[in-house]
């Protein structure tokens, strides 16, 4: 069903035997085999090459909907994000700063590192320089008090730095944790 060729004879090899795109298959397999109502998949396409990624992406696209499954996409590529999912949330050092539709996000993100990072986003019509986000990440054991992006934020005010926005309406389905987002 997922498309590895013989598996009567496969089921017997290494993992190291496996090509990364067949390594993903084998774990797709494995997720759908007790059928889910919910399948995870955390950066399925990781260190793989565009063409087999664009299979395995189609490949779960093909048995979400032929199971009736919901898929949970775990990933850093915006790119991924913007083909395969209705509904995104950006998190940024454990917490949840954004949830919107992929339309949303990508036409009016609302919070600053959300905007940051569809900045730093190649342009196919090639204009522009790509954006960065200033600063570093901080340590898991070492967050900030407040808003944990403001110390990287072009836009903090002083209340970031003290007080936690919590994740609340922008607009209609739109949901950010951003002080300064929420009072324009």
């Amino acid at each position: 069903r997922v498309g590895i060729s013989s598996p009567q004879t496969r089921t017997r090899d290494y993992p190291h035997q496996f090509s990364g795109g067949m390594a993903q298959r084998v774990m797709i397999g494995m997720g759908i085999s007790c059928v889910p109502s919910l399948l995870i998949a955390d950066e399925p396409t990781t260190a793989l090459d565009v063409t087999i990624q664009a299979q395995v992406l189609a490949l779960i696209r093909q048995l979400a909907r032929e199971l009736g499954v919901a898929v949970l996409l775990v990933s850093h590529d915006l790119g991924i994000i913007s083909q395969m999912c209705h509904r995104v949330l950006v998190m940024y050092a454990g917490r949840v700063v954004e949830q919107a539709s992929v339309a949303a996000i990508f036409r009016a993100p609302a919070h600053p590192y959300t905007r940051g990072l569809i900045e730093c986003l190649p342009r196919l019509d090639g204009n522009g320089r790509l954006g960065a986000i200033g600063g570093t990440m901080p340590g898991l054991r070492a967050l900030p008090p407040g808003c944990r992006f403001h110390p990287r934020c072009p836009v903090a005010e002083p209340r970031c730095a003290i007080e936690t926005p919590l994740l609340g309406p922008l607009r209609a389905e739109h949901d950010v944790a951003c002080h300064v987002a929420r009072a324009s």
